[in-house]
């Protein structure tokens, strides 16, 4: 067969060897739940009616609320400072806790510095929400229903699944369910015990929390109808439109996600065949190695863009299986059910738009969302013509020490080296205001600015700043892996492993990601190299070669 046809069935292989894996997981999966009722901490999400009492709250130990804000602020960019729109947002959950006769609970109401949707509640009895929802949401029906839904999880306690996932006595079930999935999998043959210990962890863990998260869930949605009700708000423009409003951003976010998928895929055969091309030198003008080493580059790329095809399908497939919540669309058609023996409900009655949009267009507000808007854009395509006017625009005022403004402009300003005039030599000065302001720091401001300074060989320099941010980030779980690899490259790898032991035993939920920080270059080539082998095995398998 000629070279140029080598690859013509392998990805057929590997296509059918995803699906089949995926099948497979999805086999496991339906036998797994049955098992579920023999794990102590779990009890059943029993659903609100829309109009009945609340069941009491169960008593528990309060995380501090402080100390899981800074947590938050030391993921992606952190929190937003916006005062003025959180004592809206308070003023609401306010009422929320009222209405559930939990006044005195503590807690209360954050903005997450992102562009995508996105909303959660925590143990502390905080609730975090991104601008989008802030900026998309049509009334304040629509927002209490979200507020209402998230106090849920609070409320119900579903939290304290999180902290038993992490208990070590629980490890024995999740492996006793995960084993029964592992061994069903094409990939549990041929490894060994470790191999099918991690894989059986991994997947029993992840399909108790999906059993369990999807019935919180759901629990959680009623509890938001029921409290959003009782406080005046209306079903078709409170929970039905933050529920469809979710809806329709998950189907365009899946949209972006195939596209980056697609983009990667031409990236990856690209990337293979120039490679091929530079490892063999020796071809000069030969015709015959020039055509060679070209086919040899379609094979190596078709190959990675097939196992990266197979991995994104698999992802999608076991995404939806394990999913922490049902689909959106069946959470709307599930509260539908709900409201159907109460015919006052469903009847339409105006939506509550004016003190939300009052506190939208408050002055320092609307300036603090109008700049974040110009920030992301520039992010999102920092080579514009007019990014850096907008980057500028976006980092003053009351953003002006902000981390997403400052981030923007010193993304332009690296992209676009020739705009950046007296800061040409040093973009990476620009983030430093982030430091200057308590209210807006963010850890990914020390992180990026340590890192650029490193790759600069400006090792004094880059450890000051690390310094720096550890000072006031050091109780934040998510500083210390970036943390541990960054000390691991300026003061070595003994005392990054230090560093991990300290993480493990302060900050379980990131220990594993400590432990790995802490990983020297050369211990990572032997588990690449293991890890390639272990590829080539399976690759084998795949193929029917010796």
């Amino acid at each position: 067969m000629p070279a140029n046809n080598v690859p013509a069935r392998p990805w057929r292989t590997l296509q059918t060897g995803a699906m089949a894996l995926s099948l497979v997981v999805l086999a496991g999966c339906e036998t797994m739940p049955k098992g579920m009722p023999s794990l102590p901490f779990l009890t059943p999400a029993v659903p609100v009616s829309p109009t009945a009492a609340l069941p009491p709250p169960a008593a528990r130990a309060w995380p501090d609320a402080a100390q899981d804000v800074l947590n938050q602020r030391a993921r992606g960019f952190g929190l937003v400072n916006a005062p003025d729109l959180q004592r809206y947002l308070n003023s609401v959950y306010a009422r929320i806790k009222t209405q559930a006769g939990v006044a005195d609970w503590p807690g209360g109401v954050h903005i997450l510095a992102s562009d995508a949707l996105q909303a959660y509640a925590t143990g502390a009895g905080n609730i975090y929400i991104s601008m989008p929802w802030l900026t998309s949401a049509q009334s304040e029906d629509e927002l209490a229903a979200l507020l209402s839904h998230e106090f849920g999880h609070v409320y119900l306690h579903y939290h304290e699944l999180e902290g038993a996932v992490q208990s070590a006595d629980t490890v024995t079930g999740f492996l006793a369910m995960g084993v029964a999935v592992a061994r069903k999998t094409a990939q549990a043959t041929g490894w060994n015990d470790v191999d099918s210990l991690v894989t059986a962890y991994t997947l029993g863990r992840g399909l108790v929390t999906t059993v369990y998260g999807r019935s919180q869930e759901s629990a959680a949605d009623n509890f938001g109808l029921n409290i959003s009700l009782k406080l005046g708000y209306s079903y078709e423009h409170g929970m039905k439109a933050f529920l469809e409003r979710q809806a329709s951003w998950e189907e365009d976010n899946e949209q972006r996600e195939k596209g980056k998928n697609e983009q990667m895929l031409k990236t990856i055969k690209l990337q293979a065949m120039d490679n091929a091309v530079k490892q063999n030198p020796k071809a000069g003008n030969n015709a015959a190695s020039q055509s060679f080493a070209q086919s040899s580059g379609e094979f190596s790329g078709n190959l990675g863009a097939a196992l990266q095809q197979m991995a994104f399908d698999i992802n999608k497939v076991s995404a939806k299986v394990r999913s922490d919540h049902p689909p959106t669309e069946e959470r709307i058609d599930a509260l539908g059910v709900a409201v159907a023996p109460f015919p006052d409900i469903q009847v339409s009655k105006e939506p509550v738009s004016r003190p939300l949009q009052k506190a939208l267009q408050d002055r320092r507000t609307a300036a603090i969302l109008a700049n974040y808007a110009l920030a992301f854009k520039v992010i999102n395509a920092p080579k514009e013509p007019k990014s850096l006017e907008l980057a500028r625009k976006s980092a003053t005022g009351p953003t002006a020490t902000h981390a997403v403004p400052l981030f923007a402009l010193y993304t332009v300003l690296n992209e676009q080296p020739a705009l950046a005039g007296r800061q040409k030599s040093d973009p990476g000065q620009v983030l430093e205001a982030n430091f200057l302001s308590e209210p807006d720091r963010a850890w990914k401001t020390y992180q990026e600015r340590s890192k650029r300074l490193q790759d600069g060989r400006q090792t004094a320099a880059a450890k000051k700043v690390m310094d720096q941010g550890m000072g006031y980030f050091q109780n934040a779980e998510e500083a210390w892996p970036d943390a541990i690899r960054f000390y691991g490259e300026a003061q070595g790898w003994d005392e990054a492993k230090r560093m991990a032991q300290n993480c493990g035993k302060n900050f379980r939920r990131v220990s594993a990601r400590c432990t790995q920080a802490a990983t020297s270059p050369s211990e990572q080539e032997t588990v690449d190299r293991k890890t390639k082998e272990k590829s080539d095995q399976i690759a084998k398998k795949l193929f029917k070669t010796p």
